[in-house]
């Protein structure tokens, strides 16, 4: 294998573009800090953004480590062999061989290590409050014990809460380094942090036989996908009417932009409700409307609050 090549499946494992699900809601949460008290800080940010870039990359690689046997007979999922943004069933690059199973947990533990200290100078050195350290550590063991024993969260039907935990709490964490404790970022998170389960539980609809094979006792596999569907259609339109307490707080006609996530939820909700997720074709469409909805919900939330904090000021 040629080093370009070498190198092209390394940064594959890593699923880059999928980033952008813990990216995004700690820079939102980063905004919101500076919306609400106009505090910014370089230094921090930068630090912090590249501790939740390490950590997402240790989670992701280790998930594919653990998940080796799921994804080596995973032939429904999103996506097939094509590996992009929406698809399911993880990147298979060590389901292929092409990278050995023992350099990809090495790369994952050496992730987690480079965000050690990063969390330390935040602390520290830039004072960012006594909480840092604890949700910096809270957020590699969810990441590591999502998939790795002897916890093994996500095959014994607590991936849903982690990843609640380990997602819904980003937002919190960009907002509380720089500006502290408030209700403020909660009510924003609460959305996402309710989105994100429910996409999980709606991606492993495709991955059902294959999680089943092998013992995988996620919500799905435990309860079936009738009862499953009807949850994730009440988890979908919680989403929905946690929106409402973003529009009081912020009373802005900015908030039509939301009307991007909105609509692509409803374009996965809505056959949800029909029962067309029976069929493969339509069950992609649905996966891949909900999770780029569950995708451009921080990012829309993000603009709005960065477009009205910029015109706030302007007319202050």
């Amino acid at each position: 294998m040629s080093f370009s090549t070498k190198l092209k499946t390394w940064v594959e494992l890593q699923e880059l573009p999928k980033h952008t699900t813990t990216l995004l809601p700690f820079v939102l949460g980063v905004v919101l800090a500076w919306y609400a008290t106009g505090l910014f800080n370089w230094g921090i940010f930068i630090t912090a953004l590249f501790a939740v870039f390490f950590i997402t990359n240790g989670t992701f690689i280790s998930n594919e480590y653990f998940d080796y046997e799921t994804d080596k007979i995973n032939i429904g999922r999103v996506g097939g062999e094509k590996q992009a943004v929406t698809s399911t069933g993880g990147t298979r690059v060590l389901a292929k061989g092409l990278i050995k199973r023992e350099h990809a947990l090495i790369a994952s533990v050496i992730c987690f290590l480079l965000a050690m200290p990063l969390g330390i100078v935040l602390q520290l050195y830039f004072k960012t409050g006594s909480w840092t350290i604890p949700l910096g550590a809270l957020g590699i063991l969810v990441g590591w014990f999502y998939t790795a024993p002897p916890v093994k969260a996500v095959y014994r039907g607590w991936g849903e809460l982690f990843m609640t935990i380990g997602y819904g709490t980003l937002l919190f964490v960009g907002y509380y380094i720089l500006a502290g404790l408030s209700w403020l970022p909660v009510i924003v998170a609460l959305p996402w942090a309710v989105c994100v389960p429910a996409l999980k539980i709606l991606r492993e609809f495709p991955d059902y036989e294959a999680d089943a094979a092998v013992g995988k006792r996620n919500l799905v596999v435990q309860f079936g996908r009738e009862k499953m569907a009807l949850v994730y259609i009440f988890m979908i339109s919680a989403v929905l009417l946690l929106l409402i307490p973003v529009f009081l707080a912020v009373k802005s006609w900015w908030l039509v932009l939301i009307a991007v996530p909105v609509f692509l939820l409803l374009r996965s909700l809505i056959p949800m409700v029909k029962g067309l997720w029976r069929d493969k074709k339509t069950l992609d469409f649905i996966c891949v409307n909900g999770f780029l909805g569950m995708l451009s919900l921080p990012l829309a939330m993000l603009a709005i609050f960065v477009i009205v904090g910029i015109v706030s000021q302007k007319v202050g």
